[in-house]
């Protein structure tokens, strides 16, 4: 049988599709039980956690934006964004530049919630943080993720590794360690 391609082969395919497949599952279950438990004492879930995130990153973000960028069903990034304003950390705003569409703001409750998980983190809590440590160990520094990003940009284009840049840099920027405690340096303008 002939290869699909001259740039790889039907194994190399296989066994590089059917690896990451494993090795996804693995590390997705691991990351859920961390972020489950670093959001446990906030009451809310790793979808609000997202979508909260996300209107961080990218004030007036549409409903629809959200899904999409978010992996979410509309239907969940809709209902889960009703259930934070009811908590009063975000607003659901018509916006008339995208076509009417519900799109999401950050109030100030909702940035100060962010601020404070962030501040909960414990890092001997985290499995894969954990895990990366013998990473930094030998290399001087925790990986950096390039050749999944790669990847990730080409499944799913540039608009989400922009937001999860942007999202990076926003708390690189805002927040200062001292004394072991993360603090933030500036208010930003949230309505």
């Amino acid at each position: 049988m002939k290869s699909f391609s001259e740039d790889y082969t039907l194994k190399e395919a296989t066994l590089f599709s059917l690896q990451l497949m494993q090795l996804s599952k693995i590390i997705w279950r691991t990351i859920e039980n961390d972020w489950e438990n670093l959001l446990k004492p906030f009451r809310i879930n790793i979808n609000e956690h997202q979508i909260l995130s996300m209107a961080y990153s990218s004030p007036y973000i549409s409903i629809t934006e959200l899904a999409e960028l978010g992996s979410m069903h509309i239907t969940t990034a809709f209902n889960f964004s009703k259930r934070l304003k009811q908590k009063g950390y975000l607003r659901l705003i018509k916006n008339k530049a995208k076509n009417k569409n519900t799109c999401i703001e950050l109030t100030k409750t909702g940035e100060e919630l962010l601020v404070e998980i962030l501040k909960s983190f414990k890092p001997h809590e985290n499995e894969i943080f954990l895990g990366a440590l013998s990473t930094k160990k030998l290399y001087g520094k925790l990986p950096n993720f390039t050749e999944l990003l790669t990847l990730m940009r080409n499944i799913y284009g540039e608009d989400l590794i922009t937001l999860i840049d942007y999202c990076s840099s926003s708390i690189e920027r805002n927040l200062i360690e001292e004394d072991g405690v993360l603090k933030k340096t500036i208010d930003k303008e949230v309505k």
